[in-house]
């Protein structure tokens, strides 16, 4: 874990212009795990980067090109909707959707990037919708990709407004203050094991029902993890995910401290309980 901590540090004090830093190119990407832990047994749970793969382990699919309106062909494991992979028309996993049954009402709000989805069954989900490929072409026969997971970060935004690019939040692969302050996010904390955080729309005295759910991960400079973190009043009752998933986690709001600058978390947060986040990994997160 310590060359995870030191990576961190890697790229401070780089000079370089926004331009410098592709919303999609060459990535080191080669494995997606899900949820952060100090017990790896219960911890980083391994999402397959193949669909082939995914239905030898019993992943079942829960929706398909066809009656996603072009979304891909989805899937989940043991009955778990937290969890999401969206594999395209090759077979090559394209993104996730970390979803849930009812994210509350807040969540549902043009400023929250959930979407609706209704599952093969008629079950209506709502998920934070992530494309490591160009979502354009997943369900297009006949296309291969080298990378293992992808080559961007493109978020699927429920409202497009003037912080969105086609609907999307293309995130910069690679890690410049300047650069990723143009889309709200402000520099956090490094921690191990989990990266340099950024946050995005946070201040100290904002309201946590305005709090933005989407943090991102650097080590060494790039890209290499990302996740959510649910704050609002209305959020998912913890207790009632657990009885479905184990994948979410549970860091009581005061606990985020570690992953804010000093003085920089709000303060609204330490008063929240139980948070309910997941850390999505596309790199092995000891490194």
């Amino acid at each position: 874990m310590l060359t995870a901590f030191l990576s961190c540090l890697i790229g401070v004090g780089l000079s370089i212009t926004y331009s410098d830093y592709p919303t999609s190119g060459v990535t080191k990407w080669n494995q997606l795990k899900t949820t952060f832990g100090t017990n790896p047994w219960s911890a980083y749970f391994p999402v397959e980067i193949t669909e082939s793969k995914a239905e030898s382990k019993k992943w079942v699919q829960v929706m398909s090109c066809e009656s996603s309106g072009g979304v891909g062909n989805v899937y989940i494991e043991d009955d778990d909707i937290s969890v999401m992979p969206i594999y395209g028309q090759n077979g090559q996993v394209f993104g996730i959707i970390l979803a849930f049954y009812d994210p509350g009402e807040t969540s549902k709000t043009s400023w929250y990037p959930f979407v609706n989805y209704t599952l093969f069954d008629g079950t209506v989900v709502y998920g934070v919708t992530a494309y490591f490929r160009d979502p354009s072409t997943v369900c297009t026969e006949g296309n291969a990709y080298e990378a293992e997971v992808g080559d961007r970060l493109w978020i699927a935004q429920a409202a497009v407004g003037a912080d969105t690019d086609g609907g999307y939040l293309k995130v910069p692969l690679t890690e410049d203050e300047d650069g990723l302050d143009q889309h709200g996010f402000a520099k956090g904390a490094c921690f191990w094991g989990m990266g340099q955080h950024y946050w995005r729309y946070m201040s100290v005295n904002m309201d946590c029902n305005e709090a933005y759910p989407i943090f991102l991960l650097y080590n060494g400079g790039v890209l290499n993890a990302w996740g959510i973190a649910m704050a609002h009043d209305d959020r998912p009752n913890a207790e009632a995910v657990k009885k479905y998933s184990k994948k979410w986690e549970n860091p009581s709001g005061d606990s985020l401290k570690f992953f804010f600058g000093k003085g920089q978390m709000p303060l609204c947060l330490p008063k929240q309980g139980e948070m309910i986040t997941m850390h999505v990994y596309m790199n092995n997160p000891a490194y």
